[in-house]
């Protein structure tokens, strides 16, 4: 009997231990869940709402790009696009997607191999598979979209730009994002295929023209398929940015130097306003938003007329007789010559025992300073040039915006060279020398400008002696831009004025026969030629001789001659003379814009 009820107690000792053990595994599960339940219930709603819920970024419209008159010169078109997401996908369905997706829409060899060794993982970024996809390939791929795990179709934009070439360089073009492009605090940069600007005002603008990412809330199936969407946030469009720029001059312009290695650049005198940047030969800038093909890349980059080549604001050029208006104001602004002063020029000049010829041989006689503008006296500016040496004149020329970069926006921009004896020891380590400072006079030697510059020039000249600087772009509301006057005197600038429009409307002017006609739209100008190497024989016609030998043609401008509101820069490579080449360009341009003008008064009533 004792030993019975020992053993009724261990048995009860048994059970109370189990079941205290069992009491408190309860106790410890039912406080877990109550802990989940209660305490962690957001936590764990939103983690499991994250796995049926993906989180889309919606890539935004991109900007358009207008002219001042709202006409587009850079525009969207849509682009149906095929993505897979990889990280939605395990090995196995990922290659029986790629399989079933190629039998409905068959993809590029290339891609499909490159598919065939892609190994999937959680870490993957989606990737475009196709793109300009018709409507038929668009629906096939929705009726099937159940069947293709991680596949999904996005409408995408792509850049058109309705004058390709003719304003090629100036509008720029857009292209695929680069590694060192891409930056933390931006995730759209990482969107497969999403495009920014690369030159051009689409680089210049880039971050107006962007816009805001939108996110889309999509439920996905165990596959990571998009059953449907249950949320949006939408994008915001890049900003409509408008121009300075004219486009119907712009494309005029372009016509008119088509078949040329040229650039061309007008502008308002008082405001800065760039109406036409032209740049030629041009290229297709929608075969660069796109993946250029290498035969036309071949094409361009061996082209010897430089169709990449932004050359109104790249382009250097030795200024030619352009430049001796610097030399001129110079001589007047200081006192070194007057209005009055007279040169005698017999077809060369010496300094010491070298001579520098006057481009007409026999020379023009005795000229005064108009005279010698509207004949392009090269002996009277040798002689002026001397007289104030190189610093004399060099500093007149950087306070006309020579020798500086203005910062207009685009890339590529040049600042020229305005020489002096420090700049000449800091690049070649020599000293200067009295033939540097006569060749200089003329816009030889060492000195290089590009047209922007020079039309900048031009318009200081002309509008009173302000500091105007070039713009393509007015902020929204922006005021009316103000501009330092230059330390000149005003009838100094008068002198010039007269003397430009002696070039072109004086019967001995070098640009006479290019002149324009109607009064009311009459211009003035100066022309230059400016010597690629030296010609050694006098008399050597330039079209006998290589292209690329002969001389480079400019031409300045303004009108109209009395109260002048357009300033202009013709330059053409190689184009032979300043007066054959470029004047008829400056003239055509300069009366196109003073009609149009007309025609914009005449619809405001």
């Amino acid at each position: 009997m004792p030993k019975e009820n020992e053993k009724q107690r261990t048995l009860t000792r048994r059970a109370v231990i189990f079941g205290g053990l069992q009491m408190a595994a309860f106790s410890a599960l039912a406080g877990r869940l109550c802990y989940l339940q209660f305490f962690k219930a957001d936590e764990y709603a939103t983690l499991s709402e994250n796995n049926r819920i993906k989180l889309q970024l919606i890539a935004p419209e991109r900007g358009v790009i207008l002219d001042r008159y709202g006409i587009p010169m850079a525009t969207n078109e849509k682009n149906y696009r095929l993505f897979i997401d990889y990280s939605t996908l395990s090995q196995p369905v990922f290659k029986a997607t790629i399989d079933k997706l190629h039998d409905l829409v068959p993809l590029n060899e290339k891609k499909l191999k490159a598919l065939q060794h892609t190994r999937v993982s959680s870490a993957s970024m989606p990737e475009m598979l196709k793109e300009h996809l018709s409507w038929e390939e668009v629906s096939l791929i929705e009726l099937h979209m159940l069947e293709l795990a991680g596949v999904y179709i996005d409408v995408g934009q792509i850049r058109h730009y309705p004058f390709v070439e003719e304003a090629a360089h100036l509008i720029g073009y857009v292209g695929t994002v680069s590694e060192d492009e891409v930056t933390d605090d931006e995730p759209l940069l990482r969107l497969p295929d999403f495009k920014i600007g690369k030159n051009g005002v689409e680089k210049m603008m880039e971050e107006r023209l962007r816009g805001i990412a939108g996110i889309r809330q999509l439920e996905v199936n165990v596959h990571g398929v998009p059953v449907r969407e249950v949320g949006k946030k939408p994008s915001t469009p890049g900003e409509a940015i408008r121009l300075t720029i004219d486009s119907r001059l712009q494309d005029y312009t372009a016509q008119l130097v088509r078949n040329e290695s040229a650039s061309v650049v007008v502008m308002e005198v008082d405001t800065g306003n760039v109406l036409a940047l032209v740049s030629m030969p041009g290229f297709d800038p929608d075969a660069f938003s796109k993946v250029i093909a290498n035969d036309y890349w071949k094409v361009l980059s061996t082209d010897k007329k430089g169709p990449l080549l932004n050359k109104a604001i790249s382009g250097m050029y030795p200024p030619g007789s352009t430049f001796k208006l610097m030399v001129g104001l110079a001589g007047l602004d200081a006192g070194v010559i007057t209005p009055s002063t007279t040169v005698y020029c017999p077809g060369q000049f010496f300094l010491g025992d070298h001579k520098f010829n006057c481009w007409k041989e026999g020379g023009h006689g005795t000229v005064n300073f108009h005279e010698a503008v509207a004949q392009s006296c090269d002996t009277f500016f040798y002689t002026v040039g001397e007289r104030l040496g190189i610093e004399g004149y060099a500093e007149m020329a950087r306070r006309f915006g020579l020798g500086e970069a203005h910062n207009l926006g685009l890339i590529g921009e040049k600042s020229g060279v305005i020489p002096d004896p420090d700049w000449k020891m800091q690049h070649y380590k020599q000293r200067w020398s009295g033939g540097d400072t006569i060749n200089c006079a003329i816009g030889q030697g060492y000195v290089l400008s590009t047209p922007m510059q020079l039309a900048i020039m031009t318009a200081r000249m002309v509008n009173g002696g302000y500091a105007v600087e070039p713009r393509l772009w007015i902020p929204p509301n922006s005021p009316n831009p103000t501009f330092t006057p230059i330390d000149i005197k005003a009838d100094v600038l008068q002198f010039a004025r007269d003397g430009m429009s002696a070039v072109v409307n004086s019967p001995n002017g070098t640009a006479y026969g290019k002149r324009i006609m109607e009064p009311r739209f009459a211009m003035g100008g100066k022309t230059g030629t400016s010597q690629v190497r030296k010609i050694l024989v006098r008399g050597v016609k330039q079209d006998t001789i290589p292209w690329e030998y002969r001389h480079h043609a400019l031409f300045i401008g303004f009108a109209p001659v009395d109260t002048p509101k357009y300033a202009i820069c013709v330059a053409i490579e190689h184009g032979g003379g300043g007066a054959a080449a470029a004047a008829p360009v400056a003239r055509d341009v300069l009366l196109k814009i003073q009609q149009l003008d007309e025609d914009e008064r005449e619809k405001e009533g």
